[in-house]
């Protein structure tokens, strides 16, 4: 009965389209040879475009000279096995619904049990294949990956199952010879079938018997039963974690003695301040030194050191920046405090500044518009960034991604900065109000829930930032002066903006698959902008195929 109902389903119902799937794989060589594959990663893409072999460091988020290779794929999970087979390795797919139907990004490794970069997003993690089955990836901010932030554990039954766990976690791993960096030889006569041990893949999922299609009525009616009692025990749940959450979280105490806080304070009297960099509304930053280092110190205004809800503001920023790890946002050094009125945080001196001033700059000077391999490679940074931020177990949305908060060295290197309204991607309804409105997602401006993909809005208004060097819908307000007689009001451009009718700008200079990107990152519809990672993809097939260092004179 269940197969013919299978068969009926697949006659009645259209075919479904094919999603396509972009296969990272990174090598300890420089040629791409697939006894040195180490690490493998998979992110669902519109346009896939395959990569033979490159060792330019485009593709990864560290500054290593390993290489890299694209395969394209329907198949993600045989391609990933296919390119890590014959050695140990653990593969973990992320999904983002509770069914692991859609593939948010897939990461695996033969780097089992030593501390591991990972490649396409950067971070830290080690990876562990027990003796009795079970597997677990620890996740670290540091690069000796001394104290993990985060873990993920799954037994040897669910991992064998492929079950899709509560945090839409499915594992796949094998059991066979270790692969060793050190000795390279034994990975390639490992990889050519010279051992004579087996391989003990669990990655073959088993079919169901025969006699599994013989359903009862009765288990039907306790199947349903028990998703009702699910469904129950889940709405007990939000409503415990909603009340909880009106409870506030962290006091004034708990923030001075939390562990990140602490673990990170350094001397007050280490710290000289010298010239004032900038001025916000409620802080400023100094260029200063700590311990013969140039360093960013910033503090609160004086006007608002004595008050507690700006403290704990400052210190929040503090412990969310703490945490971050990444080649691509900007490095935290430590919190200084003696009392109140000096609390400030010390990061990592961006002599470059940020990029608002750049684009400004070449505005006056008129420089060419159009993205050039220079601004892509800007634009491929901050995705480095963001793909890094989503991919932490308990995503992180930045909200205020704008060109000033993109800071800059002098070798052009892009990484991101100010955390203070971010925060962890939360399950209910987040308020509009935060972030800078003219890089603001509609559904931020109109209240509504949004997650992660309210800062590929930014990211697009940022890519039309560096394509024209205007602030965002200048030539909107431009042309409202000339046709008009004055400009356009913040509120009624605003208006416009959430619901598509007003759209950033991108210059006829630009390669069109910059301007397809830009533009896709700005959609209305959330659904419609591709992933963080999707982004960096494209951009990586972009800077590879159309603003190669050869064509570097041609934009």
């Amino acid at each position: 009965m269940i197969h013919l109902l299978w068969i009926l389903l697949h006659e009645i119902l259209p075919v479904a389209a094919v999603a396509m799937y972009s296969i990272a794989t990174y090598y300890s060589d420089d040629v791409c040879s697939s006894n040195y594959a180490y690490q493998v990663h998979a992110v669902e893409v519109a346009n896939c475009t395959s990569m033979t072999c490159s060792n330019d460091g485009l593709l990864t988020a560290s500054t290593s000279d390993d290489a890299e290779s694209i395969e394209c794929s329907t198949d993600y999970v045989t391609s990933m096995i296919s390119m890590l087979n014959d050695v140990s390795y653990i593969i973990v797919l992320r999904f983002e619904d509770n069914n692991c139907s859609t593939l948010h990004y897939g990461y695996g490794t033969t780097t089992l049990g030593r501390c591991a970069e990972n490649k396409h997003t950067g971070g830290y993690s080690t990876s562990i294949l027990h003796s009795d089955g079970s597997a677990d990836i620890q996740y670290f901010s540091d690069s000796s990956c001394s104290v993990a932030y985060a873990s993920e554990t799954v037994n040897n039954s669910a991992k064998a199952n492929h079950e899709c766990s509560s945090s839409n976690y499915v594992w796949y791993t094998s059991r066979g010879p270790e692969i060793s960096n050190d000795n390279p030889t034994a990975t390639i006569s490992s990889r050519d079938g010279s051992h004579s041990g087996h391989s003990n893949y669990d990655h073959i999922p088993q079919e169901a018997s025969d006699s599994s299609s013989d359903v009862s009525a009765l288990t039907i009616v306790c199947s349903a039963f028990s998703c009702i009692m699910l469904a129950q025990v889940a709405v007990i749940i939000v409503l415990y974690r909603r009340l909880k959450k009106q409870t506030p979280v962290e006091t004034r105490s708990g923030l001075w003695d939390d562990d990140t806080i602490t673990a990170t304070r350094i001397p007050r009297n280490k710290i000289s301040i010298k010239k004032l960099l900038c001025r916000g509304a409620f802080g400023e930053v100094y260029c200063g030194f700590f311990n013969g280092q140039q360093v960013a110190v910033k503090m609160l205004l004086s006007a608002t050191r004595s008050n507690l809800q700006h403290v704990n503001e400052f210190l929040t920023e503090a412990k969310m920046t703490a945490m971050m790890d990444h080649p691509h946002i900007v490095y935290y050094v430590g919190v200084a405090w003696d009392s109140l009125s000096d609390l400030c945080v010390v990061l990592e001196f961006m002599d470059g500044g940020d990029l608002r001033t750049l684009l400004n700059k070449y505005e006056a000077e008129h420089h060419p518009i159009g993205i050039d391999r220079e601004k892509a490679i800007i634009a491929l940074h901050i995705c480095h960034a963001l793909t890094y931020l989503h991919s932490l177990r308990s995503p992180v949305i930045h909200r205020d991604l704008k060109s000033r908060n993109v800071l800059l060295n002098q070798s052009m290197t892009a990484k991101l900065t100010d955390f203070g309204i971010s925060r962890e991607r939360l399950d209910r309804t987040m308020t509009a109000g935060v972030g800078t409105s003219l890089w603001m997602a509609p559904e931020v401006m109109l209240g509504e829930r949004y997650g992660v993909k309210a800062d590929i809005f930014s990211l697009g208004v940022v890519i039309s930032e560096l394509d024209v060097h205007t602030l965002p819908y200048a030539q909107v307000k431009r042309q409202s002066r000339e046709t008009e007689g004055r400009e356009l009001g913040d509120a009624t451009l605003l208006q416009r903006v959430s619901t598509g009718e007003i759209t950033v700008e991108f210059s006829c200079m630009s390669p069109s698959a910059v301007v397809e990107l830009g533009r896709s990152c700005v959609s209305v519809d959330p659904a419609d902008r591709p992933t963080a990672a999707g982004a960096l993809y494209r951009l990586q097939v972009i800077l590879t195929q159309e603003l190669s260092s050869s064509c570097n004179d041609v934009l």
